[in-house]
């Protein structure tokens, strides 16, 4: 596995393509490899976590490029785990549509002010 994991790596360095090994369809992965794979690619710098319905646990592992994301029920349950070889995990990424629509509230914001605060709303944060 850790082989797949560096040819990836090597071929997304080459060629810009990303890679996902979805760890739950695996040939032979087993408790033991499970764990030893977990150990030999260890946490690295960066963590995310989606908070949602159901949430994902992004880590990036002691080698750059090469993430570990855990995606789980809304009971807690892993549903599956990949391996994602990419500069940052697509789940990462904002979708065009979702930065139109937060452009949109920006903007009205904008033509739209908060109130502002009070004195006393003012004075009773300082204390």
């Amino acid at each position: 596995m850790l082989r797949t994991v560096a040819k990836s790596l090597a071929r997304f360095l080459d060629s810009g393509a990303p890679a996902i090994i979805d760890l739950k369809a695996a040939p032979h992965m087993n408790p033991a490899t499970y764990r030893y794979l977990k150990e030999a690619l260890s946490a690295g710098e960066v963590t995310a976590k989606i908070a949602a319905d159901a949430t994902v646990d992004i880590a990036e592992t002691q080698y750059p490029g090469v993430w570990w994301l855990t995606h789980r029920n809304e009971r807690g349950a892993i549903v599956t785990e990949l391996i994602e070889i990419a500069e940052i995990p697509v789940i990462l990424k904002s979708h065009a549509a979702d930065m139109r629509a937060g452009l949109q509230r920006l903007e009205q914001a904008f033509i739209e002010p908060s109130p502002p605060e009070s004195a006393e709303a003012i004075g009773a944060r300082t204390l």
